[in-house]
């Protein structure tokens, strides 16, 4: 298993990560990124909101990860 972040999940939709994955809610609000119902949430992606709110990207991600929120998407 792999200690570094999913990176793969940076590009993913806030509102597409927290209806593949309820729980994230939970680490977006511990990091300070109060996305969970924003009307913004469609169109940002988890790369952008750290950005825009100066969180790191890789410490988000590696929370993300701890918690089982950012496995690899599936893709068809």
């Amino acid at each position: 298993m792999s200690l570094a972040p999913d990176m793969s999940c940076a590009d993913e939709r806030v509102a597409a990560l927290l209806a593949r994955e309820p729980r994230a809610a939970r680490v977006l609000l511990r990091h300070g990124l109060h996305c969970v119902g924003c009307a913004i949430a469609p169109f940002e992606t988890i790369a952008e909101i750290c950005a825009i709110y100066g969180v790191s990207l890789e410490r988000l991600l590696v929370d993300l990860r701890d918690h089982g929120a950012s496995e690899t998407r599936e893709t068809k």
